[in-house]
Formats: C-alpha cells, sequence, structure tokens
C-alpha cells in the first residue's frame, strides 16, 4: 500500500518506492535444494563430477532465469529482517530461500545482518538492490594444474572458501593458502572479462551439484581416488613447454605482479569483483608456516606441486646443483605414475618405530601372516663377468674381463683362470659410487671409490648393456649405504635407472602397455639451466644424482623435495615494488617469514634486512596509502607501495606474523591476518 502523498507527489509518511531484483538461480535448480554435503553420506560415492559431465542431479544445470523485479513500498525505519520477509511474501512462490541475501549494488557490499534498518544503511529509493543467491559456481586451479569447480559462499572471505576446499581435499591448517588472481595473458585472443576464456576446457573435477551445508560445518574430505585427475601433472597450469626460454622482464617485477594478484582477506568474493565461475588459484600463500609433518601427506603433495611450479617458472631462483637435485627429486615422484614408486607396503625406512616393531614381531613368528623372505630384506647377491680397470699396482693391466661378485657389502673381483685366478676383495661400505655414462658411445661405467688405510682407492666397473648396468650401479649403491634392501625396492631402483637411460624394463606387462618416456629437461628443470645442460648430458647427470640421493618412495621424495624448498633463500618471500621516503628511485621491499628485505630492484642485491624481532610495530596510512614501519633502535621508515594496494603488504606481514608462534591476543591476530580496519 502506497503512502500518503501531497498534491507535488512527496511522501507525508516517509514512505518511498524501492526496487529489489530477484534472482532465481538456473533454470531446472531448485535453489537450496539436492544433496548437502556432509550430511550423512559419505561425499564422492559415485557422485563426483569429471570431464564436465553432470553426475548426481540427473540433468545439467540451464542457463541463468531473467531477474524478476519487484516494487515495494517500505519506510526507512524497515529492518533488513523485515525486508526480506517482505520480499519472500510479496514473491508468493513457496520455496527455500536460505541461500539468498541482500547485495547492494552500488555500495558492492552485503546487507547480512537482520538488525539495521534502512535509513541506518542509508538506502533509499535510487538504490539498487539484488536479492540473489550467495553460493556460485567457481573454477579453482591447483598447483598441478587440475581444475576444481564448485560452488563457494560468495559472501564468504577468500580464507573461508579455501577452508571449504581444504576440507574437500583433506588439507590439514587451511589459513596457510588463500586465493590468488592469474596473470592476464595479453597474447592470447578470445578472452572475456575477468580472465575467463569462453572455449576453456571442461573441469577435471565438478562438485557443483553438492550443496553447502545450513550449519556451515566443515565437508568431509573426497575419497582419495576421487582426486586423483586433480592430481595429474598438467605443466603446472601451462602449456606443454617449448622453447628453453626464460620469462622475458625483470624477474623482481614480474614476482611483484604475481603477489599483487593475491585477494583481499578482509572483504567478500563479490565485493572484489570476483564473477561466476571465473577461474582463481588455490595457492600456499604462507608455505610451511605450520611446519611440515610426514603423516600429511595430501599437504605435503600440494606444497611439493606449488614448489615444482614456481621452481619451473623462475619464480624463485636456485642454483645448478639444486636444479638436478630437484629434477632428481622430481623423477622418482612421477615414478608413481608409471609403477616405479617401489613397494608402498614395504618402504626402506620405516615410518613410525610402533611400525618397525609390529613388523620386527611378524619376523619372528608372531600372529599375522610371517612375510617373505625377499621381503625381509635378504642379503643382495650378484655374480656377472664385468670389465675391471683399475690403476697399478693390480694383478693385471688394463681392462679385460673379470668375474665380479657382489654379496651384501663386500665385492670379489677374479682374475681370468690364465693370469692364475688371482681374487681381490673390496668392502663398499661408505664408498662412492659415481656414474660414467656415454648414451652417445654407448658407454656404461660405474667408478668406485673404496676408503683404504693408503687413502682412496679408485675401481672403474664397465658394463656391456644398459640392464647389466643398472643392476650393478644399484647394487654397488645398496652396499655402499650398507643396508639390505627388499627385492621390491631393488627392483624399483633398477627400473629408475633404465627409465632414466630410455630403455624400457621387463616387467611382464601386456603388449600395448605404455612405457615410461625418458626423462625430459623441459618438465625438470628451469629454463635457464635448460640451455646449460645439453640433453646428452642431462641423462648421466640425472643418474648421478639419483645415485647420491638413494631409492625413495614418492612420499619421501615430495617430503625431501618441499623440504629442499624450504633451504633455499628465496622461499617464501613476497616481493612489492615500493618507493621509500626520501629515495630517488623504486626499490624492493620483500617480506619473508622470519624477516623483512630491502633490494635493488634492477640488480637483486640486498641493501638490508631486519628480522621480525626488530620490528616494533606498524601502521597504514588509508587515505594517503602511506606505510610505516617503526624498527628497533629508533629507526622509521615510511614508504608508499606501487605494485599493490598497500592491504595486501599489510596482509603479507600480518599472516606471517599471526602464523608465526608470536604470542599476541586471538582477535590481535586476527585483525593482522585479515589487514585491519578502515578508519
Amino acid at each position: 500500500m502506497a503512502g500518503l502523498k501531497t498534491a507535488s507527489g512527496e511522501d507525508i509518511d516517509g514512505s518511498f518506492e524501492l526496487r529489489v531484483e530477484v534472482e532465481e538461480g538456473e533454470a531446472g535448480e531448485a535453489v537450496g535444494q539436492g544433496e548437502a554435503v556432509g550430511q550423512g553420506e559419505a561425499v564422492g560415492q559415485g557422485e563426483a563430477v569429471g570431464q564436465g559431465e553432470a553426475v548426481g542431479q540427473g540433468q545439467p544445470a540451464g542457463p541463468p532465469v531473467a531477474p524478476r523485479v519487484l516494487t515495494l513500498c517500505v519506510t526507512g525505519d524497515l529492518h533488513v529482517g523485515g525486508l526480506l520477509r517482505l520480499i519472500v511474501d510479496t514473491f508468493g512462490e513457496p520455496r527455500d530461500w536460505s541461500d539468498h541475501a541482500l547485495w547492494w549494488a552500488q555500495q558492492r557490499r552485503w546487507l547480512l545482518t537482520p538488525g539495521p534498518t534502512l535509513d541506518a544503511l542509508g538506502v533509499g529509493g535510487g538504490s539498487r538492490l539484488l536479492f540473489t543467491p550467495r553460493h556460485r559456481p567457481l573454477r579453482l586451479r591447483l598447483p598441478a594444474g587440475g581444475v576444481l569447480r564448485l560452488r563457494l559462499d560468495f559472501a564468504g572471505t577468500p580464507g573461508r572458501a579455501a577452508a571449504m576446499v581444504c576440507g574437500l581435499l583433506g588439507i590439514r591448517h587451511p589459513e596457510e593458502l588463500s586465493l590468488l588472481r592469474p596473470e592476464r595473458d595479453e597474447g592470447r585472443g578470445g578472452r572475456g572479462p575477468k580472465g575467463r576464456d569462453p572455449t576453456r576446457d571442461p573441469p577435471d573435477l565438478d562438485l557443483t551439484h553438492l550443496r553447502a551445508r545450513a550449519d556451515e560445518a566443515p565437508p568431509p574430505a573426497l575419497p582419495p581416488e576421487l582426486l586423483q585427475p586433480l592430481r595429474t601433472p598438467k605443466f603446472g597450469g601451462r602449456d606443454p613447454p617449448g622453447a628453453s626460454r626464460s620469462p622475458p622482464g625483470n624477474p623482481l617485477l614480474r614476482r611483484a605482479r604475481l603477489h599483487a594478484g593475491w585477494l583481499d582477506v578482509g572483504r567478500s568474493l563479490l565485493e572484489q569483483g570476483v564473477a561466476e565461475d571465473e577461474e582463481l588459484l588455490l595457492r600456499f600463500k604462507y608455505p610451511c608456516a605450520m611446519g611440515l609433518d610426514p603423516q600429511d601427506e595430501p599437504r605435503v603433495a600440494l606444497l611439493q606441486e606449488q614448489a615444482l611450479g614456481a621452481l619451473l617458472a623462475e619464480e624463485i631462483d636456485c642454483s645448478e646443483e639444486q636444479g638436478m637435485l630437484f629434477a632428481a627429486l622430481q623423477y622418482q615422484i612421477e615414478g608413481e605414475e608409471w609403477g616405479d614408486g617401489g613397494d608402498p607396503q614395504d618402504p626402506s625406512e620405516p615410518q613410525d618405530l610402533d611400525t618397525a616393531l609390529d613388523k620386527l614381531e611378524l619376523s619372528l613368528g608372531g600372529s599375522g601372516t610371517p612375510a617373505p623372505v625377499e621381503e625381509l630384506g635378504a642379503p643382495l647377491e650378484l655374480e656377472e663377468e664385468l670389465e675391471i680397470s683399475r690403476p697399478s699396482p693390480w694383478p693385471f693391466r688394463g681392462s679385460r674381463p673379470t668375474r665380479a661378485v657382489l654379496s651384501g657389502s663386500s665385492l670379489s673381483l677374479w682374475t681370468p683362470p690364465g693370469s692364475g685366478g688371482t681374487q681381490q676383495q673390496l668392502n663398499l661400505r661408505g664408498c662412492e659410487v659415481t656414474p660414467e655414462v656415454d648414451l652417445g658411445a654407448q658407454k656404461f661405467g660405474i667408478k668406485l671409490r673404496v676408503p683404504t688405510p693408503g687413502g682412496m682407492s679408485e675401481t672403474l666397473l664397465r658394463c656391456r648393456d644398459p640392464p647389466q648396468y643398472a643392476r650393478w650401479v644399484s647394487g654397488c649403491c645398496a652396499a655402499s649405504r650398507g643396508g639390505s634392501p627388499s627385492a621390491a625396492a631393488l627392483r624399483a631402483e633398477i627400473r629408475g635407472v633404465l627409465g632414466v637411460l630410455g630403455v624400457q624394463p621387463d616387467r611382464g606387462d601386456p603388449p600395448g602397455t605404455p612405457s615410461r618416456p625418458p626423462p625430459d629437461p623441459r618438465r625438470l628443470l628451469p629454463p635457464r639451466f635448460q640451455r646449460r645442460i645439453k640433453a646428452k648430458q642431462f641423462a648421466p647427470r640425472l643418474l648421478e644424482v639419483l645415485q647420491r640421493v638413494g631409492p625413495l618412495s614418492p612420499p619421501q621424495a615430495r617430503l625431501r623435495f618441499v623440504e629442499a624448498w624450504r633451504a633455499l633463500p628465496g622461499f617464501g618471500l613476497g616481493h612489492f615494488v615500493v618507493r621509500f621516503r626520501g629515495a630517488g628511485r623504486d626499490e624492493v621491499l620483500a617480506v619473508g617469514p622470519s624477516r623483512l628485505l630491502r633490494v635493488e630492484l634492477g640488480s637483486g642485491a640486498v641493501t638490508r634486512s631486519w628480522s621480525y624481532s626488530d620490528l616494533r610495530q606498524w601502521d597504514v596510512n588509508w587515505d594517503s596509502q602511506q606505510v610505516r614501519l617503526w624498527l628497533s633502535g629508533d629507526v622509521t621508515l615510511g614508504l608508499r607501495v606501487l605494485s599493490a594496494p598497500p592491504r595486501v603488504l599489510h596482509q603479507f606481514l600480518g599472516g606471517y606474523l599471526a602464523l608465526g608462534g608470536h604470542p599476541r591476543d586471538p582477535h590481535e591476530l586476527r585483525r593482522l591476518m585479515e589487514g585491519g580496519y578502515d578508519p
């Protein structure tokens, strides 16, 4: 009912007309109905969607329905809750509106609190309100390149969205992760707004048929077999690499542009302009801030995938030797895909003391089925004819066929019968094993440097072909370590060596089974190292590092990869281009897990560093966009952030302090994580 009006048409009772657009959701879909995540049934049992197929709902969702416009007569003392009830009553159709909320388009804010009145909020006749669903489809690209499509709360913050995704993926400590906008690809045509591509591929896993619970409880984790499409490597989310070229431009500027894309953790997704079905990146913003737990395999796997992508994209610097170490570890990780990951039930190192005691009890005739002899680590024995080359003194000169027997850690060599049948015995425990391989000349050698009372004694074993070389180099490495690996672990190591050499091992697979391709430096090395290490040099060097690292199961290799990533000097640094007060040129402020670095933009040299113990406090002037840092020794630094909003720098500082174990008030920690309050 319209209010009383004067002759000029003005309202006497203060009422006014308010237009509200009601978005009903997608065609053929009952908003709020369907299956709720975690309500009694296990998620993902035959319901997960892969390759764009709609599973669990029967029919794919149709195009969005045009919003219906309602004209309501309201007064300024009407509160938000009363307005919601008025909208539902005026609409007239009984349905579940629990997922709908009011969105104020001009102010770009949600009206979620039911208590405030329209006058208190400033809502008038010219305001444009939308009664719209909160949960909408969004695409998230994981570090390995897999795309997950699901419904997220657009009225919630990126932190809540990351927590829901981590619950589905079974990842602990979701506070380490956040959402990142991908960099715009200016050279790619046909891209729509917000970086969307109308011709993009379907998602690897589609969970849009799952509904959020009304109590917003965390969802249960999906079964591991359903998450496998997300963990299949896709070159770190990029197209397959071509030429060995480093990304153009200043590397510090590239990293600064990357960190400028983090979403504000204190504002909702819709407030930051995130569009429906837009593609964002799920990344660790504060990697390893909560430490590493070997038992937390999903989190370690996601960390390793992000570390690999950062190394291949040259987002972090490493030396050539470190690059080869990462390549060797990644090669062992990829062996899981081709069945070369060893025996997961019998790793070379027990995971904990209880597991080792249980295996000992079984082997001593306790309860349960006794383990086969080969799984208990029977002594290693190899006996073949090799060519041995040793410097003088040696019973024979040069290189000639010799019978060699490797038993445990002892290597016995016999000269030919015509030379007297002299025997030499070497103890290989603790010796250095170095591959001497030339694939072009088809030469396969193993250099042994054995410690003796007179110094290091060198012996070169020459093998006739790759299979013999793989057997003996694996056996010598096992003898050098002094252990007795199981037959399954030794077979896995032999298959790995043959894979590096480009030889398909005979595993009794049926015809037509795809074989593991030889190691590709484009997938394992950063571009700047691909130019230095030729293709013929890569396999021998990879073999050398693999022998030094030793056989590792894929979980062990992932953990070792992340630990080596953490040891790099640039680990966890967030780069920001700033202009310090009184300085005449732009510089870079790098925010790390435990320190602040002042870096020259042109040379990359660190001119000054401060630990967080030197940082007493900081503040941000939201009007002038200036940041001030108070350091110990009465030092005050003023700066202006040029590459990103100052709130991003504020959140990096607060996040590392909040997650770094510094004793602070919980409300203060939340304020630091969300970036403070505007005045």
